[in-house]
């Protein structure tokens, strides 16, 4: 059976399974912890609810164990029955244990999100001290997709059959600072929705600073359309009978160059095999899941940043 205790003394191992270093771990556990009991009473406190806290069954495995559980599952996405075998549980505790924990770390993923407010007047700051407080100089657009099972519906199917990725997806927005920081998530939407509609829907437009310069991808073509008031640059893009000029493909080679960050972020929340393979569960899950792993991502993002400067 697969513990904490024992995992811990076997680091590589540790981080193949659950995708964190033992002391990325304990620091999210201690974040985790104050979250989940706040959220156990207020469970154990609601109205319909017939016994008194304390009454009922406890659970089988202790939080640490449970959070445990939930890294694995996201790392390796293994089916339920798989996870509670290894942690000694039956598929349906398993199931519900990742249940419970996964809205926790959403809130995690939530609260790293936004950004910073930019000094103001008479704080005193110069230059470099500014620029490493209130790093954001740019916040670069990206979408990425990943496949969710074919529905019998067949509305639903058409809505997220992309033409892109030649299958049925989910789609969700996030925009990074030039630094690789997730700044903003958005709700995912059917992939048949182009990025420039996502970005629409998504709200995204009144969050960016006004002082912060944006840049999009060729398929965000018009997206300075909806960003009046920023400096907007978006790569560009070959058409029918129109090929690209020499001038304009070394433009876009200098634009993918900065952009890479985007990218880059994209692959370490594809790391976790939740965000990369099939999505198997229902769709009203995804968000939840996705953001779950924003809150091991992003705080790692932001201390290798802090380490760099």
């Amino acid at each position: 059976m697969v513990t904490y205790r024992e995992l811990s003394k076997r680091v590589r191992v540790f981080k193949s399974l659950t995708g964190v270093t033992v002391a990325e771990f304990d620091e999210l556990y201690e974040k985790v912890q104050p979250i989940w009991f706040a959220n156990e009473i207020k469970r154990l406190s609601r109205r319909a609810r017939k016994r008194a806290i304390g009454g009922g069954r406890d659970y089988t495995l202790e939080l640490r164990e449970r959070l445990l559980m939930t890294l694995v599952w996201l790392k390796l996405y293994l089916t339920v029955d798989a996870l509670g075998f290894f942690f000694g549980v039956s598929g349906s505790t398993a199931s519900r244990n990742t249940r419970n924990i996964l809205p926790v770390l959403r809130q995690l993923g939530d609260e790293s999100l936004g950004w910073p407010e930019p000094p103001k007047r008479g704080q005193g700051k110069n230059i470099e001290q500014a620029l490493q407080t209130y790093p954001d100089l740019l916040a670069i657009v990206d979408a990425t997709e990943q496949r969710v099972r074919r529905s019998s519906d067949a509305h639903i199917q058409r809505e997220h059959y992309s033409g892109k990725k030649k299958g049925h997806t989910r789609k969700t927005q996030i925009i990074v600072n030039e630094q690789g920081r997730i700044r903003d998530v958005s709700s995912s939407t059917p992939g048949r929705v182009h990025d420039l509609e996502h970005f629409r829907k998504s709200g995204s437009a009144q969050k960016i600073p006004k002082q912060v310069g944006v840049a999009g991808d060729a398929g965000s073509q018009g997206l300075h359309n909806e960003l009046p008031d920023h400096s907007v640059g978006t790569a560009h893009k070959a058409r029918r009978n129109r090929p690209l000029t020499e001038d304009e493909k070394a433009i876009n080679r200098e634009f993918s160059s900065m952009r890479i960050v985007v990218e880059n972020t994209i692959c370490e929340l594809k790391h976790f095999r939740a965000l990369s393979e099939c999505f198997r569960h229902v769709v009203d899950r995804y968000d939840e899941t996705f953001r779950a792993v924003v809150a091991i991502v992003n705080p790692r993002i932001a201390r290798r940043v802090a380490v760099l400067t």
